[in-house]
């Protein structure tokens, strides 16, 4: 690889790192508007530190192109959230867990995870 496909490459993960950091952004936003409780913060932290954690690692990684174990969970973990998102939301708010601002913090995380996902698709299929 040339120095402008390593630095196009890590741009893609920078952009898989900040997607991270919205998840937890997003949760802010809507606390300080009123439509969250403060503990969303720290429900929207989990992913987010895990996205960020698993965005280093498989960035780490991308120079030793034979390892691709961080690119497989870099995958992994935005279908996590996507699948875990509205399980978690129906279990802790029961039945008004669409109401007052969680179906818009819920269609903005699903939206965050599928864009995390094809990123870490393409990124994958790099590493190969």
């Amino acid at each position: 690889m040339n120095n402008e496909q390593i630095k196009k490459n890590k741009n893609i993960y920078t952009i898989y790192i900040l997607i991270g950091v919205l998840y937890v952004l997003i949760k802010i936003v809507f606390v300080m508007a009123g439509y969250l409780h403060l503990g969303a913060i720290l429900h929207g932290l989990i992913p987010s530190v895990i996205a960020i954690a698993v965005g280093f690692m498989a960035l780490r990684e991308f120079t030793n192109m034979k390892a691709v174990i961080w690119h497989k969970v870099m995958v992994t973990v935005p279908v996590l959230i996507f699948a875990i998102t509205p399980v978690y939301m129906f279990i802790k708010e029961g039945e008004s867990w669409l109401i007052n601002g969680r179906l818009e913090v819920l269609i903005i995380y699903e939206i965050l995870s599928l864009i995390q996902f094809l990123i870490a698709l393409k990124q994958l299929k790099n590493m190969r």
